[in-house]
């Protein structure tokens, strides 16, 4: 009995100790499963984000050979960066050898990323690529109509306005010109397109319902039968000073009467202003017509491509491209840099803060939300990089040195701008006295960034100044150098720009030999070509002035030959416009005349009447009240003297 009841007991529970054996093969997987990720994908994976990202940003492939982390040893290091020049994808622009990050291991337990020295070897300029780089294309419009990336939205912005003040066929245009282009059979073609006539029209149904809107208020206003009835019903009252019952309802009534005829004073003197105001808007409206013809003249001469022969219009012309490419490129880079680097927001950035996207995200990513940080470190922060490269046995090597200080993605937390410094040169490539100076200062909500960038020497190939089938006009070689200062604060970019090209050599190419001997001798007679910009303004109201010796010589060269083409053809236009405006114009004055005429002597002799009315009826009623109250006072003082003497 005692072995049975033994046998049926449950066994005694063992007591936990401090290890919960049942938590450790789970723990173990997890640790596991996350070093072999860290061991075998996390840098391949971190490679192919920087190439994607590098490649967005610049518009051109980056590559990356090699990225090796080291958790244990607290280091990263990134070999290999090749970034495709996005004007001759068969080199990069520039590569660089090695960059090793010397990382913070209190900041990484934070999962934060700060690196106390960095250092970038190996610098190469132009180095040829294994491949072509690739480009990047632009990206499709989102089904809302706008756009995936903000970086496509600032060189849209840019372009959209350089372009308008720039044509490539401009030389070609020229050449056309030159080779007796039928001028008026052309203009037959853009019968229609005149803004000065469609005004004139517009104006003229304007002016036809104005008359009778203006006749109808004229009409509705006292007559005057009406205006002199005022006066009537003040001479018909009378003043009894004996009757003070009486003189007080005489004395009301002229006040009722004197109040009604000035109600309808101001009701005329407000159909005055505005008839008048009217009538000056047309007046003005007239005047601004031939604003609107010079207009006509100008757009008409575009469209019938007749060209300016003002130096600065070949100045722009030349080098506008040249010129547009840098600021693309300088909006960009600010617009990237203040994303990622974003200065301390005002009120109401906080409130509706951006949500376009700098770079667009892979099919299938999310999107990356950012937290202030109050304490700690930022989320990265490189306090200093050491930039050295000797020359080598590289035939792209060169010797350069600078330094990177505080990129952070938090500039207000640390208190202290960005500051990138490089000096140097690239012998066997002809890059020769580069050095570079930006500061990048988000630390506050008015984020300023200013750069000054000399380069004293660098190779020019295949810049195209005219592309069209009538002139071909490019650079071949030629050695350049380029001084650019630039700073943007408020949204406002204040930049200028010096550059010249010497040891030139051109490809020209034209049908017209008129062309080409002006072209080919202008250019035998510059040594050196140089080209001076200014640019000042937001990303879309940009205000943008070149000026080139070039532009200044070509345009010496073919005034003679064009001077009569050019006056010929605007002449030409100005006549078509006369003849095609001119009736519809004249007929237009004649009735904004006769509607001054008219109008303002029909108001103005309706003011004048009214007027006269109320003067009168005032008088009478003064006349009658001052006469009376005398006549009172004389009696009463004879009392008083009587009384005074006895009598």
């Amino acid at each position: 009995m005692t072995n049975s009841t033994s046998q049926s007991d449950p066994k005694p529970k063992k007591p936990k100790g401090p290890i919960r054996t049942g938590a450790v093969v789970p723990t173990v997987v997890i640790l596991a499963l996350i070093g072999v990720y860290f061991s075998f994908f996390f840098d391949g994976n971190l490679r192919r984000a920087l190439e994607y990202a590098g490649t967005h940003i610049v518009g051109a492939e980056v590559d990356v050979a090699r990225v090796y982390t080291s958790f244990i040893h607290a280091r990263l290091e990134i070999d290999g960066i090749e970034v495709t020049d996005k004007e001759h994808p068969e080199r990069n622009m520039v590569e660089v050898g090695h960059i090793r990050f010397e990382l913070l291991w209190d900041a990484l337990l934070r999962a934060k990323v700060v690196v106390d020295e960095a250092s970038i070897l190996n610098i190469e300029a132009l180095s040829p690529r294994k491949h072509p780089g690739f480009i990047v294309p632009p990206s499709p419009p989102e089904p809302n109509g706008g756009k995936s990336a903000a970086l496509e939205n600032v060189e849209d912005a840019v372009v959209s306005q350089t372009r308008k003040q720039y044509n490539g066929n401009f030389l070609g245009d020229l050449a056309g010109l030159l080779g007796g282009g039928d001028t008026k059979a052309q203009l037959k073609n853009l019968e229609g397109q005149l803004k000065s006539e469609a005004r004139i029209k517009e104006l003229e149904k304007e002016l036809d319902g104005k008359k009778k809107e203006w006749d109808a208020k004229i009409k509705a206003l006292p007559q005057s039968k009406e205006l002199q009835s005022y006066s009537d019903r003040v001479k018909a009252l009378k003043f009894d000073f004996n009757n003070p019952a009486e003189l007080a309802r005489s004395v009301q009534e002229a006040d009722k009467i004197i109040k009604e005829a000035n109600e309808k004073v101001k009701l005329i003197d407000q159909t005055q202003k505005d008839l008048k105001g009217d009538l000056g808007k047309y007046n003005q409206a007239y005047q601004d017509i031939e604003k609107m013809v010079q207009q006509d003249i100008h757009d008409l001469q575009g469209k019938l491509k007749i060209p300016s022969i003002d130096a600065k219009e070949f100045s722009q012309q030349l080098f506008m491209s040249m010129i547009e490419k840098k600021l693309g490129s300088l909006f960009k880079y600010v617009e990237v840099a203040r994303h990622y680097m974003p200065p301390k927001k005002t009120a109401a950035e906080k409130a509706a803060d951006k949500s376009e996207q700098i770079i667009p995200p892979k099919r299938g990513q999310g999107k990356t939300y950012r937290f202030p940080i109050t304490t700690g470190y930022p989320l990265f922060w490189l306090k200093h990089a050491a930039i050295s490269s000797q020359m080598n046995t590289s035939e792209f090597s060169g010797n350069i040195k600078g330094e990177i200080k505080d990129l952070t993605t938090d500039p207000a937390q640390i208190g202290r701008p960005t500051l990138i410094l490089a000096q140097g040169d690239f012998p066997k490539q002809g890059i020769q006295g580069l050095d570079a100076k930006i500061t990048l200062d988000h630390v506050t909500d008015v984020p300023k960034e200013s750069m000054l960038i000399k380069v004293g020497g660098f190779p020019v190939t295949g810049t195209k100044l005219s592309d069209s089938p009538d002139v071909k006009l490019a650079i071949n070689q030629a050695k350049g150098s380029s001084d650019m200062e630039a700073v943007f604060t408020n949204d406002i970019l204040t930049m200028s720009m010096k550059n010249s090209f010497g040891d030139l050599k051109y490809d020209l190419e034209t049908k017209n030999n008129v062309v080409k001997e002006i072209i080919d001798s202008v250019l035998k007679g510059i040594p050196t070509i140089t080209v001076n910009a200014n640019v000042k303004g937001s990303l879309h109201d940009l205000d943008i002035h070149i000026n080139s010796n070039l532009g200044e010589e070509l345009s010496k060269g073919f005034q003679k030959q064009l001077q009569a083409k050019i006056g010929e053809a605007k002449a030409q236009l100005q006549k078509q416009i006369d003849e095609k405006i001119g009736g519809e114009k004249n007929k237009l004055k004649a009735e904004l005349d006769k509607a001054n005429g008219g109008v303002t002597k029909d108001i103005d002799g309706k003011k004048s009447e009214a007027d006269k009315v109320i003067k009168d009826a005032q008088n009478q009623v003064n006349g009658k009240q001052g006469g009376g109250q005398k006549k009172k006072v004389e009696e009463e003082g004879k009392k008083l003297l009587n009384k005074f003497l006895g009598k």
